[in-house]
């Protein structure tokens, strides 16, 4: 699918800017939920790649190649190199090392990052996973969203992105697809926003 139409912004009237986490297993079609619905992959590249909504993998990090979006270990570098502001600091993390963050510490990660880059904007951070992470919302700008829940929402109209058009890229699930060297061409978008807003990496006087 080519995008002809202009990027959009918020759905919804708000002077917040959204930004979308999206986890894998049991919420989108490439792994959904064997008795409720998931949200079409193809409904996340659309609004990665045809709007100017940032978009995130926070979950199973495989949707990175799949969806061809940012992840973990983007917003870490971020955090890190061009932030400067060392290792980012997990509250816990599964295994020894953070190697791999919980679902809530890699959330906390994006919004922290966008956050310190750009102090003078407001966000609301959309998080929707097929796990209650609701409770976010006690300490930052969050909505959490169950998959089948906001594919209704986007459906009805009360979400805060527009649904995608029915062509939008491609809407069923695709085959598992694990590669080291997956292509980010298309989601530099994202990560290039916050670079440029930085201009200058950690080597640097800032």
């Amino acid at each position: 699918m080519i995008c002809t139409e202009p990027p959009v912004s918020n759905h919804i009237e708000t002077t917040e800017r959204i930004v979308l986490c999206f986890d894998r297993d049991s919420t989108v079609s490439v792994n959904g939920h064997p008795e409720k619905r998931a949200v079409p992959i193809g409904w996340i590249q659309w609004w990665a790649h045809c709007t100017d909504i940032p978009v995130w993998a926070t979950g199973n990090q495989h949707l990175k190649s799949e969806a061809e979006i940012p992840g973990l270990a983007e917003a870490e570098s971020l955090w890190e190199e061009y932030l400067c502001n060392g290792e980012y600091e997990y509250e816990n993390s599964e295994f020894e090392n953070h190697i791999k963050p919980r679902r809530r510490d890699g959330l906390r990660l994006v919004q922290d990052v966008y956050e310190e880059t750009f102090p003078d904007e407001d966000f609301r951070f959309v998080a929707v996973d097929d796990a209650d992470v609701s409770d976010l919302s006690d300490e930052g700008p969050w909505n959490h969203y169950f998959p089948w829940d906001f594919v209704t929402a986007v459906e009805s109209d009360e979400a805060e992105v527009e649904q995608p058009p029915s062509d939008a890229f491609r809407n069923e699930g695709v085959p598992f697809n694990s590669t080291d060297e997956p292509d980010f061409e298309i989601q530099e978008q994202t990560v290039t926003e916050i670079k440029e807003e930085l201009r200058t990496p950690i080597s640097s006087d800032r």
